[in-house]
């Protein structure tokens, strides 16, 4: 058996050792004159675009402009379809930026992120130089029909008790209730608070069971903003509406919302504190 052992592995070694390596193929050599053509650092690599959008920009940049210029522009995409993008970037004489339109299909689903890559071929472009931008760009696009619903304040009682601006928006496809990256003024990074809500004092169901808020406390690391079940016989557990009366007296502002996490890291708990999203009175 040893024996059979060290052929076979002598057999593979024959098998590796007869295999041609791959050809080398050097890059394109860079041209220290040539046009230096990359995508604009502005751009966005989330790309939201509202219900009714058939069409965005992106940003292409040359350093040299003495002359008119025709770039090739290639596109890669997982769905086929899709996107419709120019062949080529064109630049007219003493003109170094160009808007690039990027048109999208019938096929495009609504909430529904899809990746685009757009590119230009490396002759184009100095390869070997120091510098931050670059001959492609790639992007997440997503379509959505989201849109102010009403501007107001979000209160945060956990992290500071202070309060910041922001806008409350609202999804008439989805009937979804949507308060953006509502930590960011604290430096946190966090997932949207989303919700739905039928109206009146009935409670709010939220679009997740817990939110994560890019915020650490103290030493005990990251905070988690967990959702816990309606209790209204308890002073805490609720996310519902609050009554305008109670926010501004006499005054036929919209209702306010509350929500009452409870707030957590890796090693336990610090119990429940709420969060106020108050609309700006009428």
């Amino acid at each position: 058996m040893k024996k059979n052992i060290i052929l076979i592995a002598a057999a593979l070694v024959a098998l590796a050792s007869c295999e041609k390596p791959a050809p080398y193929e050097p890059g394109a050599p860079m041209d220290v004159n040539g046009p230096n053509v990359y995508f604009s650092n502005y751009n966005l690599s989330a790309v939201t675009l509202a219900s009714d959008a058939t069409e965005f920009e992106v940003a292409v940049i040359r350093d040299d402009a003495s002359s008119a210029l025709s770039v090739p522009l290639k596109a890669d995409c997982g769905y086929e379809g899709l996107f419709e993008v120019p062949a080529t970037v064109e630049f007219a004489s003493g003109v170094d930026s160009v808007g690039v339109v990027v048109k999208i299909t019938d096929k495009f689903e609504m909430f529904k992120p899809y990746m685009l890559t757009l590119s230009v071929p490396e002759e184009y472009y100095h390869s070997y130089s120091a510098q931050e931008a670059y001959p492609n760009y790639t992007m997440n696009v997503l379509q959505e029909d989201y849109v102010p619903y009403k501007e107001g304040m979000y209160y945060d009682m956990f992290f500071t008790g202070e309060g910041w601006p922001v806008t409350l928006e609202y999804s008439e496809i989805q009937k979804v209730y949507r308060l953006s990256d509502v930590w960011a003024p604290l430096g946190g990074s966090s997932e949207d608070l989303t919700f739905t809500w039928e109206g009146g004092e009935s409670p709010l169901t939220m679009g997740a069971g817990s939110y994560q808020t890019g915020l650490a406390m103290g030493n005990y690391g990251l905070v988690t903003a967990v959702v816990t079940p309606n209790a209204e016989d308890d002073w805490y557990c609720w996310y519902g509406a609050i009554p305008a009366e109670e926010l501004y007296e006499g005054s036929p502002a919209t209702q306010g919302f509350i929500f009452y996490f409870k707030w957590t890291v890796s090693a336990g708990s610090f119990g429940y504190y709420p969060q106020f999203f108050v609309p700006n009175a009428e």
